[in-house]
């Protein structure tokens, strides 16, 4: 017979057989190949064949479990965890299933799921060893929340417990870690923290809590070598190589930041990411001719390949920096008229485009954008530049509709989420905002920016403890952020906490630069005021005020402290002591007219407002406080030309601009306010008090159906938003656009929060009328009209005929 139709015959005695295999069978014979597999180290081929019987069988519960098992000993925790998911979905009494879906739960924080999981692991085996130790972190949590002592230690027995039956119980051990932190003495955890490390040795939050206790507590080096063993084992993580960066800094030690960073950055050709932070670093620590040095250095070395445009790129955009700005414009445009179109070119004229814009060309930087676009429509980088621009202009949904497809090429591009959070925020989308600066956050190269902005977000929610949750993280992930700690200080001192203060003052304790201990002087002051505790400020902040700028805010801080206290001699004293040697400090001078004001010596408070004003002519402060003074006094023409002297200086100064903008609704004067809103607004369209501002106007007075959209659409971001002021925006645009019951449910907490502003409660009473509450519109109309008094504006006459005519009307 020949060979090859034996070969043939036999591969079909082989299909035939196979062809007569039942689903359940093939499963079989897959499941036993992959257990051979995986016995024999071969984890990939092993894992192939365990979906392979997921295409025969999708509930063969013990392949389900060992794939489950196997991807997460891979480290692939996202999908472990979803294989136990659908596990226990299929058999809800699936213990091992459960036992890790709370275990991984703890481990991400999602309390929620681990009780889910937990509770029902607990139910299924009462005795296990593992369920104990999650029985013991969820009573442990619950210990927390409550404030019950008693509890948290009951909780940490019980992990103690569960660690002598179970030994490797990573649960049991965070537990323990947990606890001891809490303690006085939280260096007794290191221990533990060890043993969990020989268990889990990549954990990242072990490793960091490992390196804060020996921050705080054993000498430089050997915190040090912490973090330079965790870059080890986590060699891309951007916060931790900050971190190490941040302390040899912080101990002066310059060379050795700039060493590392030279490590971290590899040779002239590798990826150019690296180097250019080296060259930030330069140009901050050693000067701009330094970092163009090095910039130069870099092209020369890789003369001919891609990576010297770019570094001569960046020459040029260091040079714009330094003033050089038509220089290094022209620099970039030589560039692009001798090369092809690439990446590298489309990388340059995207940098072109952001200096184009800077220097007020929006047409040619938005020619340079929609060049590149046109040549790669997925570009990131230009798509976040024209999605910045329909944000400024209000054109949120073209926004959103760049920062898609941006994100999908770049999913994890921190700009992106934080310009969609602000796209989203534009439409009055408050959650969905929340949702993209939340995972902002979350990304492993955030850093104190984002969790501070999510973190801000959390607060205006009234989730403060949320917010101290995403703060810590920041915080164990970058030690060094001192806007970090100084937002966790607000958190805690806001809600009394002075076991948190007091950790918090011992973080910066720890450390040597002025920044620090400034920030520590303001909570101690900060703590010691709120608890009325006036003569510890007062000594305090005495042996602080010895010059300097560290010294002159101390000073500024104590003689706010003992006019608090009614010493007004003593703060008096305070403040001629701190303008010896100094006499022209405006700042002072500042507070020494504050201070003469609130004495009632309103002659020498105003002589040093003029002083103020003629070291620094248009100064805001000094310009509010001053034509206040005037307007109190009856000296409305004085008061007038106070601002317009001011506006001759600085004619561009936001505050002054707001004060005449007000000056002139106050007196009716509707279009030239609208026409300085307009200008501030083209300047920043982002400034919620001037968004405001202007729709309120628009809204109120404009009878432009046009004026009246394009108003909606400016107060959008005021949807949802608890100021009384912009529920009042933006209650009384829907109600003029038709949407009572949306006006209704703005206006009535503005009307609530403003309760003596007499245009909001007519504003409430209209729409009552409008929705045929017609004694709840009289009640309102008629308080309305009671504070405008004799006199008041149009709208008072509108509420007059309402009121006569029983129905609503226009405003």
């Amino acid at each position: 017979m020949p060979r090859h139709l034996a070969r043939m015959l036999i591969l079909s005695s082989v299909l035939l057989i196979a062809g007569c295999e039942s689903a359940e069978e093939r499963a079989a014979r897959y499941f036993a190949s992959a257990q051979a597999l995986l016995e024999a180290g071969d984890t990939e081929r092993a894992l192939v064949e365990l979906r392979n019987v997921f295409k025969h069988d999708t509930r063969h519960r013990e392949a389900r479990q060992l794939y489950a098992d196997t991807v997460l000993a891979r480290g692939e925790v996202a999908e472990a965890y979803g294989q136990f998911l659908r596990l226990v979905e299929q058999y809800p009494e699936a213990l091992p299933a459960r036992l890790s879906l709370a275990e991984l739960a703890i481990r991400r924080r999602d309390w929620e799921e681990a009780e889910r999981h937990g509770m029902a692991a607990q139910r299924l085996a009462p005795d296990d060893a593992r369920g104990a130790a999650i029985g013991a972190a969820l009573a442990y949590r619950a210990a927390v929340i409550e404030e019950d002592e008693a509890g948290r230690d009951a909780a940490a027995a019980q992990a103690r417990a569960a660690l002598e039956r179970r030994p490797e119980s990573g649960v049991a051990l965070r537990v323990i870690v947990l606890h001891l932190l809490a303690g006085p003495a939280p260096e007794a955890a290191l221990p533990a923290i060890d043993r969990a490390l020989a268990l889990e040795p990549e954990d990242y939050e072990l490793q960091m809590l490992k390196f804060q206790i020996l921050n705080d507590s054993a000498a430089p080096e050997v915190a040090q070598a912490q973090l330079e063993r965790m870059l080890e084992i986590f060699p891309e993580e951007r916060p931790l190589q900050a971190a190490l960066i941040g302390w040899h800094m912080r101990h002066g030690d310059l060379a050795g930041a700039e060493a590392l960073l030279r490590r971290l950055a590899g040779p002239a050709d590798a990826a150019p990411e690296g180097h250019l932070r080296l060259v930030e670093f330069l140009r901050e620590t050693k000067g701009p001719e330094a970092a163009l040095e090095e910039l130069r250095r870099l092209a020369r070395e890789t003369a001919g390949r891609a990576p010297a445009e770019t570094y001569a790129a960046f020459a040029a955009g260091l040079r714009f920096d330094l003033g050089e700005r038509a220089a290094a414009m022209a620099e970039l445009q030589g560039l692009l008229e001798a090369a092809e179109p690439s990446d590298g070119t489309r990388r340059i004229r995207v940098m072109l485009a952001r200096m184009l814009a800077e220097t007020g060309n929006a047409v040619g930087a938005r020619a340079e954008v929609e060049t590149v676009l046109a040549q790669d429509p997925s570009h990131v980088e230009a798509l976040k530049i024209r999605a910045a621009d329909s944000i400024a202009a209000d054109r949120a949904g073209e926004a959103i509709n760049d920062l898609r497809a941006a994100l999908d090429q770049a999913p994890q591009d921190v700009e992106a989420m934080l310009l969609m959070a602000g796209a989203h925020e534009r439409e009055g989308h408050i959650e969905l905002a929340g949702e993209r600066l939340a995972a902002a956050a979350a990304l492993p190269q955030a850093g104190a920016e984002e969790a501070l902005r999510y973190a801000g977000y959390l607060a205006a929610q009234g989730r403060a403890e949320a917010a101290r949750g995403v703060l810590e993280e920041a915080h164990r992930r970058d030690p060094g952020a001192l806007t970090v700690l100084r937002a966790l200080s607000e958190l805690a001192l806001a809600a009394r906490d002075w076991t948190e203060t007091d950790r918090i003052l011992a973080l910066l304790g720890a450390r040597e630069d002025a920044a620090a201990g400034e920030l520590a002087l303001s909570i101690r002051t900060a703590r010691l005021m709120t608890e009325e505790r006036v003569a510890e400020t007062v000594a305090l902040l005495e042996a602080q005020s010895n010059g300097g700028a560290s010294g002159d805010r101390a000073a500024a801080m104590l003689i706010e402290a003992r006019f608090r206290a009614g010493d007004t001699e003593g703060a008096r004293a305070a403040l001629e002591a701190a303008r010896q040697g100094q006499p022209d400090h405006v700042g002072l001078r500042l507070l020494s007219a504050q201070l003469h004001l609130a004495q009632g010596a309103a002659e020498a408070g105003e002589a040093d407002l003029r002083a103020v004003l003629a070291a620094e002519p248009g100064h805001e402060v000094a310009v509010d406080k001053l034509r206040a003074l005037m307007l109190a006094t009856g000296r409305d023409e004085a008061a007038e030309a106070v601002l317009e002297a001011g506006l001759a200086a600085r004619p561009e100064a936001r505050g002054l601009l707001l004060m005449r903008a007000a000056a002139h609704e106050r007196a009716g004067e509707i279009a030239p306010a609208v026409e300085i809103y307009e200008t501030l607004y083209a300047r920043d369209s982002g400034d919620l008090v001037v968004a405001n501002n202007l729709a309120s106007l628009i809204g109120t007075h404009l009878e432009d159906p046009a004026q009246l959209a394009r108003a909606e659409v400016i107060a959008r971001r005021l949807r949802g938003r608890e100021l009384p002021a912009f529920q009042d925006t933006y209650g009384w645009i829907a109600h003029r656009q038709g949407d009572h019951e949306t006006a209704l449910r703005h206006l009535e907490p503005a009307a609530a929060g403003l309760p003596r502003d007499p245009m909001v409660q007519f504003h409430l009473g209209m729409t009552l009328q409008a929705l045929g509450r017609a004694e709840a519109a009289r009640e309102r109309l008629e308080a309305a009209l009671a504070l405008w008094g004799e006199t008041g504006p149009a709208q008072a006459e509108t509420a007059r005929a309402a009121l006569a005519a029983g129905a609503g009307g226009g405003g």
